[in-house]
C-alpha cells in the first residue's frame, strides 16, 4: 500500500538535521545577492569591470568544487566535508571583508564559491545514502524545499541589512553558516541498509557499466540545465528591454515560480510517488517543452508569461527530484558524491552557457521562434531520455518499490 503524505513526511526523519542545516545555510545567503553592490560601496579602488571579474571568481570556485568533490569524499566522510564547507563559507566571507589587493580578493571570493558549492553534492550524496530507493525522490524534493525556503528568506533579510550597513551582510552570512555547520555537525545522518551493500545492477561497476550509464544520462538531461538556467539569468533583461513590458511582470514571474515550488513540490512528488523514473522524467520534460514554447507568446501579453511560467515550473517540480533520484540509483556508493558534483557542474554550465547563447539569438529572432529553439532543444533531450530508457545497459532497473509505512 502506498504511504500517506504524513508517512512520507515522517520518513524524512533520518535527514531532518541535514534539512535544517540546508535551510539555515540558504537563508544566510545574504552577501552574494548584493556582492557587486557591496564591493561598489566598500571598495573604491575597484572599477565596474574589476567588480565583474571578482564576482565571476565565485563561479569558478564553485565549478572547481563540483569537479573535485568526488576525490575529497574518497578521503573524508561526507558529513565532515559538509561541515567544512559550511564553516569555510563563514571564514571566506570574513576574509573577503578584510583582504587588500585585487588578486587577494579574487582568491578569497573563489574560495567562498568553492566552499559554498561543495555543500551541494555532499548534501545530495548524504540523502542518497540515508534514504531507501522508494523514499529518495520525496527526500530530494524536501531538500529542494529547504533550499527554496532559505533562498526566499535570505535576500529579504539582506535587503534590510544592506540599507542599515553593508558590512552587516558579511556578519549575517558568517554567523548563519556557522550555525548551519553546528547543526550538521550534531546531526546523525545514517547510512541505510541499501547503501551498506549497494551495487549497481546490470554490468559490474568494475567493468565501467555505471560510467556509461551516468554519462549517457548526463548528456541526455543537459538540455534541462540549459533551459532552466534562462529564467534566473535572462528573464529580467528579456522582459523589460526586449519585450518592453513593465518590471512588475518580471516580479510576477519569479513570485509565481517561487510560490508554486514552495507550496506544491512536496505534494506533487508525493502524488507521483508510484511513477517510474522514465515516466516521471518524460512528464517533466514534456512540461518544460510546452512551458518554454509558450514563453514565445509573452510578447503579446504578460499574462502569457505567467501561463508559461506555471507550466515550466510544473516541469521543474517534477524533473529535478527525479534526476537526482536516477543518478543515485545508477551510481555505486563510492562515486555518489563525485557524480552529484558533476550533476551540479552541469547546472553551473547551464548558468554560464545559456544566457550567452540565448540573448544574442533573442536579439535577432522574434519571441516565438527564439523560444521555439529552446523548446526544440528540450525536445531532443526528451527523445534522448526515452531512447536511453529502452536499453537496460544504459538505464538499469526502473521499477518503483512500495514504501513501507513509517510509524508516526
Amino acid at each position: 500500500m502506498r504511504p500517506t503524505f504524513r508517512e512520507n513526511l515522517a520518513g524524512l526523519r533520518p535527514i531532518r538535521g541535514l534539512l535544517a542545516a540546508v535551510a539555515i545555510a540558504r537563508s544566510s545567503v545574504m552577501l552574494f545577492p548584493f556582492y557587486a553592490a557591496y564591493l561598489a560601496v566598500t571598495r573604491d579602488d575597484l572599477s565596474s569591470g574589476a567588480i565583474g571579474v571578482v564576482v565571476g571568481a565565485f563561479g569558478l570556485g564553485a565549478l572547481a568544487a563540483d569537479m573535485v568533490s568526488g576525490r575529497l569524499s574518497a578521503r573524508f566522510a561526507e558529513r565532515s566535508l559538509g561541515v567544512a564547507g559550511l564553516g569555510g563559507v563563514a571564514a571566506a566571507v570574513l576574509l573577503v571583508s578584510v583582504v587588500e589587493g585585487h588578486w587577494s580578493l579574487i582568491a578569497a571570493t573563489a574560495a567562498w564559491g568553492f566552499c559554498y558549492e561543495l555543500v551541494n553534492p555532499v548534501a545530495y550524496s548524504l540523502v542518497a545514502q540515508a534514504m531507501p530507493d522508494e523514499k529518495r525522490r520525496f527526500a530530494f524534493a524536501a531538500v529542494r524545499l529547504a533550499i527554496n525556503l532559505g533562498m526566499g528568506l535570505g535576500p529579504v533579510i539582506a535587503g534590510v541589512l544592506f540599507q542599515l550597513d553593508p558590512g552587516l551582510l558579511v556578519w549575517g552570512t558568517a554567523l548563519g553558516y556557522l550555525a548551519a555547520a553546528w547543526v550538521l555537525a550534531r546531526a546523525r545522518v545514517p547510512v541505510a541498509a541499501h547503501a551498506e551493500a549497494e551495487s549497481v545492477d546490470g554490468p559490474d561497476p568494475a567493468e565501467g557499466g555505471h560510467e556509461r550509464r551516468f554519462w549517457a544520462f548526463f548528456t541526455a538531461t543537459l538540455p534541462i540545465h540549459l533551459a532552466y538556467a534562462l529564467p534566473p539569468t535572462v528573464i529580467s533583461a528579456y522582459v523589460i528591454h526586449q519585450l518592453d513590458h513593465p518590471v512588475g511582470w518580471v516580479s510576477a514571474v519569479f513570485a509565481l515560480n517561487a510560490a508554486m515550488v514552495i507550496t506544491c513540490e512536496i505534494a506533487l512528488n508525493h502524488a507521483m510517488d508510484g511513477w517510474s523514473r522514465r515516466g516521471t522524467i518524460a512528464a517533466g520534460y514534456a512540461c518544460a517543452v510546452v512551458g518554454f514554447a509558450l514563453m514565445g507568446l509573452g510578447g503579446q501579453s504578460g499574462w502569457w508569461l505567467l501561463a508559461a511560467t506555471a507550466v515550466w515550473t510544473l516541469g521543474e517540480m517534477i524533473i529535478f527530484p527525479v534526476l537526482l533520484d536516477h543518478i543515485s540509483v545508477i551510481t555505486p556508493r563510492r562515486l555518489k558524491t563525485r557524480n552529484m558534483g558533476y550533476y551540479s557542474a552541469g547546472v553551473n554550465v547551464g548558468v554560464i552557457v545559456a544566457p550567452m547563447a540565448f540573448l544574442p539569438m533573442a536579439g535577432v529572432l522574434p519571441p516565438v521562434p527564439a523560444w521555439g529553439v529552446v523548446a526544440a532543444v528540450l525536445g531532443v533531450g526528451m527523445i534522448s531520455v526515452l531512447v536511453l530508457s529502452a536499453s537496460h545497459r544504459l538505464w538499469g532497473r526502473d521499477e518503483r518499490r512500495v514504501a513501507e509505512p513509517v510509524a508516526t
